[in-house]
């Protein structure tokens, strides 16, 4: 057996490991703070700072205007996204849509000059988001729209509306936008983007909720676009079916779709 001062040695031995041990935990708990803190510091202002334009895009979906010098204002913001380290998807999408709208602001006041200045800042905007995030339906419909607004619809751009195809087919905002662009440029579209466009729209009417939206898009569509739609009917949910019908009906459009019984007779028939 050894002596007490043997014994002493493997025990401040094993002290100094648990000492040891104990400062490496306080160290990392510590750096761990300061990380936190730092971190903090960096990124919360960022996201700050990108709080009103959050706000401003959903409000824009949400159907509300806004002055066209607030959405320049905003504009702004939207620039400084884009130019940030950061590949924030919500960020670059929220300045796609403020982009569009200052773009639809501007046609709608058939103002030359500020289409002309928002066009490129939206195209470069579409761009940027999808570098961070590619599979955005809604910013490839807006590059496809945009590009083919500009050059025509040909091949390549033809790949952009494939894309939002494939990857939202059940977002119903972004089906609205994408059945009336496509039902414009129906008679030019390819075979399988046309069938994409009609299945689109069918599902847009099956979802229960869009018929006045619905019914208005039809009823803008062209007489073969229309036929197309009517003859899909029959592959559609029957309450909904039914409802579109008299939606239809009520517009003053004399539709038979598949599967509905025949309308009553209007009043001064």
């Amino acid at each position: 057996m050894g002596t007490i001062a043997d014994m002493a040695i493997p025990n401040n031995g094993r002290s100094v490991r648990i000492s040891a041990v104990q400062f490496l935990a306080r160290t990392f708990v510590c750096l761990l703070g300061l990380g936190a803190v730092v971190w903090g510091g960096l990124v919360f202002p960022f996201f700050w700072q990108q709080a009103p334009l959050n706000r401003v895009a959903s409000e824009l979906l949400h159907g509300h205007a806004f002055k066209m010098q607030t959405l320049l204002d905003e504009a702004q913001r939207a620039d400084a996204v884009a130019q940030s380290s950061f590949c924030n998807p919500t960020q670059l999408h929220n300045a796609v849509i403020l982009r569009l709208a200052i773009l639809d602001e501007a046609m709608a006041a058939a103002n030359q000059t500020l289409i002309d200045s928002a066009y490129r800042p939206l195209y470069d905007a579409s761009r940027t988001a999808l570098s961070c995030m590619p599979a955005d339906p809604f910013v490839w419909l807006t590059l496809f729209w945009l590009d083919a607004g500009k050059h025509g619809f040909d091949l390549d751009n033809a790949n952009y509306l494939r894309l939002s195809y494939a990857l939202g087919p059940n977002e119903g905002w972004i089906a609205l936008s994408r059945s009336r662009i496509a039902f414009a440029l129906f008679a030019r579209l390819p075979t399988d983007l046309a069938n994409d466009a009609i299945d689109d729209f069918i599902n847009l009417v099956d979802t229960g909720q869009l018929y006045s939206e619905t019914a208005a898009i039809f009823a803008s569509a062209a007489p073969a676009v229309q036929s197309r739609i009517v003859a899909q009917f029959a592959t559609a949910k029957p309450i909904p079916r039914r409802n579109f019908a008299r939606m239809l009906y009520n517009r003053g459009l004399d539709v038979t779709i598949p599967g509905v019984d025949s309308r009553p007779a209007r009043p001064w028939q």
